[in-house]
């Protein structure tokens, strides 16, 4: 059991939609809050095992056997060769331009990239414990966490300072600028 009854596994292909959900819910599509299934291309990219957001790169949190929260990361190295990869097949449904955005993580770092917990779970220390579980894996791998952070969700900046996360510049990412936050711990 880990932290506040959660366990983690490894995603496999047939969590490949709630990742999806996951992913559309960290860039504030509320995907959860609608109950809203992805499909098309989104669901194809998290079905790969060659983007950023391929089950391959998640861990579901688990609580009493159900799927509560997930956590999608990866090493930076080679970054940019999969973000051109993972955003090809759905630039089109975009409203910017995924080739302008910055790169979000580079070689030596592990980036936290998107994580959710089902609305119903929320404001009970799991989504903490979906963050710190990912800092343990920085950790394993002997690499900085990093994470991007709207500056505007003040809940997300705070429990993110608290982990012991710092600002360290901007990232110009899904069209709006984001704190780029690391944590050396």
């Amino acid at each position: 059991m880990g932290e506040k009854g959660l366990t983690f596994r490894a995603a496999t292909i047939h969590d490949a939609p709630f990742v999806a959900v996951v992913m559309m819910e960290a860039v504030g599509k509320e995907y959860m809050e609608r109950g809203v299934e992805p499909s098309g291309h989104v669901l194809e990219v998290c079905r790969r095992d060659d983007t950023l957001y391929s089950y391959k790169n998640a861990v579901i949190a688990m609580l009493d056997g159900k799927p509560v929260g997930a956590l999608i990361s990866y090493p930076g190295e080679g970054y940019h060769e999969v973000k051109v990869r993972t955003f090809a097949p759905i630039r089109d449904l975009l409203d910017f331009d995924p080739m302008a955005m910055d790169d979000e993580t580079r070689a030596g770092e592990y980036y936290l990239d998107s994580a959710a917990v089902l609305p119903e779970y929320r404001g009970r220390g799991y989504g903490r414990a979906v963050i710190e579980h990912g800092m343990q894996l920085a950790k394993r791998m002997d690499k900085v966490a990093v994470l991007a952070c709207d500056p505007d969700n003040t809940g997300a900046y705070d429990l993110y300072t608290s982990l012991g996360f710092k600002v360290d510049g901007t990232l110009h990412i899904f069209g709006e600028d984001y704190l780029r936050m690391v944590c050396l711990q």
